[in-house]
């Protein structure tokens, strides 16, 4: 009686576990995105079944199931062409001889126009280089400090900045303003004189 009802137990087993893979494609034309899915029905159940999916050759995680998998989808951009790949290995299936276990690609063609892209000529100018001036350090350039730190633990004063301007304006002003005052002394002094 026992032998008889695991016999039984057996071939409802086999008879349920019909291994219905369902795979599909597309392409959704307002997301912008193809689409692959894959659900797996009636698979054993009294261990893991595996499922690997690579999309354009870049693996993605491996899903274990028993009994059944509900749909998957694997999406990617829709303006170029793409391959997806899936490979399920059935527990009771694991050479692959009893088609439970299959490995499968599916193509989705380019199904969303993308826009045209327009290139701009670059314009050229040409400038013609004005009075050469001394080379003077750029503002955003902090020259090295060199400053000893301040007795007590204080923070050393920072640098002064660097502004721009050439210090030879500066020096040919001053002259300037001596040669005036030299002028102006020596005018009052032939003055009292006469």
């Amino acid at each position: 009686m026992t032998a008889t009802a695991a016999l039984a137990t057996l071939a409802l087993t086999g008879t349920a576990q019909a291994h219905t893979p369902t795979l599909n494609k597309g392409c959704d034309t307002k997301s912008g995105k193809s689409w692959f899915t894959v659900a797996l029905k009636d698979y054993g159940n009294q261990k893991d079944n595996v499922v690997e999916v690579w999309v354009d050759g870049e693996a993605k995680p491996k899903i274990t199931f028993k009994g059944k998998l509900d749909e998957k989808r694997y999406e990617a951009d829709g303006s170029v062409k793409h391959t997806y790949r899936v490979k399920v290995t059935a527990y009771d299936d694991p050479n692959f001889q009893k088609n439970w276990s299959f490995d499968a690609s599916r193509e989705t063609e380019a199904c969303v126009k993308t826009p045209p892209t327009t290139t701009t000529k670059p314009t050229t100018t040409t400038t013609t280089p004005a009075t050469t001036a001394p080379e003077v350090p750029s503002s955003s350039e902090a020259p090295p400090s060199t400053t000893p730190a301040a007795p007590g633990g204080s923070a050393p004063e920072p640098p002064l900045a660097a502004t721009g301007a050439s210090p030879t304006w500066l020096l040919l002003s001053g002259l300037g303003l001596v040669g005036a005052g030299a002028g102006t002394l020596l005018f009052l002094r032939r003055r009292r004189s006469a």
